[in-house]
């Protein structure tokens, strides 16, 4: 390898970043990399960290520059995009992209997490790869900081013809929620970038958008129409949420979702729904009654108001028999 062929003091950061930094611009843009480009990186970083103290401190520095370089003019790609599809359509792109990067630019540095004398692996903190880490955190300072909210605002206008009934290409939401999920370096919570972005102002805008409509809707069309409504959003809610929430093993992204709009369509009308269940007993509305129950279900003690309304109409449906037949009852008691 030519590495191998280069002087005394080539050992030297100062001698090995040139020929370093045009193969970290190539897997940085994706770029076809040859084998002995591959290899040599392997070597001259750790032919570099073996002899220069200071080589991982002086690397690390250099990777950042020319890491933020690189996003710099990723964030002029995205941001030179005015309508929101393309920009969401660009961000995503680009962030796809560098987030496959952030598995492959690590690997030849890994010299860096050796300790120089024992060659011992050092105990890596616990967030993980010091590359990958520097990738993500340089990504999450600048162009993530800067998109944001926009990325948000976009995805709930998505979302919000989407509960209106409009089509669009739902990989724009999932590709940022997925940005907003891997952009996490925290082992002890990763999801928290997620949670305080992404997850709380998909919650935030379906409740929003229901404290919106549903009061309308029940005014307009009554409760019974308005019981078909709530179960059918309830049920849109529920596969929407599995499309575009996070849902592994310990996120409770979809409860939290689930219950706030349960709040809003079934708790915050609860009176107005129960007050219905009388009428739909009397006409022996099955159907309905059913449909009432799963929705009442739903909230702690919901179902209580029908079922005193149930016994309250068996009492008197008996009492009301009764005087029916008052005087049959009377004979077959007194007897002959």
């Amino acid at each position: 390898m030519s590495s191998l062929l280069k002087g005394p003091g080539s050992t030297k950061f100062a001698d090995r970043w040139p020929d370093m930094q045009p193969v970290v611009l190539k897997l940085l843009k994706q770029e076809h990399v040859t084998r002995d480009e591959w290899q040599n990186l392997f070597w001259d970083v750790h032919s570099v960290c073996s002899w220069d103290e200071k080589a991982a401190v002086r690397i690390q520095e250099a990777l950042r520059n020319e890491i933020l370089r690189f996003i710099s003019e990723a964030q002029g790609r995205v941001m030179k995009h005015r309508e929101e599809s393309a920009l969401l359509k660009a961000y995503i792109s680009e962030w796809t992209k560098y987030f496959t990067q952030c598995d492959y630019l690590p690997k030849p540095f890994q010299a860096m997490e050796i300790e120089g004398g024992n060659q011992k692996p050092k105990r890596k903190n616990q967030d993980g790869n010091r590359v990958q880490l520097l990738m993500l955190k340089s990504w999450n300072g600048s162009i993530f900081v800067a998109v944001r909210e926009k990325l948000l605002s976009a995805s709930m206008k998505l979302l919000y013809a989407e509960r209106n009934g409009e089509a669009f290409d739902s990989q724009l939401v999932i590709g940022v929620r997925q940005s907003f999920v891997n952009l996490s370096t925290e082992v002890s919570n990763k999801l928290r970038i997620y949670q305080e972005n992404f997850e709380s102002s998909y919650v935030e805008a379906a409740r929003d958008y229901y404290a919106s409509h549903a009061p309308a809707y029940l005014t307009e069309n009554g409760v019974q129409n308005y019981m078909k409504y709530a179960d059918q959003k309830l049920w849109e809610e529920d596969r929407r949420a599995t499309k575009y929430l996070e849902t592994r093993k310990g996120c409770n992204s979809k409860q939290l979702l689930m219950e706030t709009v349960v709040q809003v369509l079934v708790k915050d009308h609860a009176t107005t729904i129960v007050a219905e269940c009388p009428r739909l007993i009397a006409n022996n509305d099955v159907e309905k009654l059913n449909l009432m129950f799963s929705l009442m279900d739903r909230i702690p003690g919901g179902v209580d108001p029908m079922l005193r309304d149930l016994e309250t109409y068996i009492v008197q449906s008996g009492l009301d028999d009764m005087k029916a037949n008052a005087d049959i009852i009377t004979t077959v008691s007194c007897g002959p």
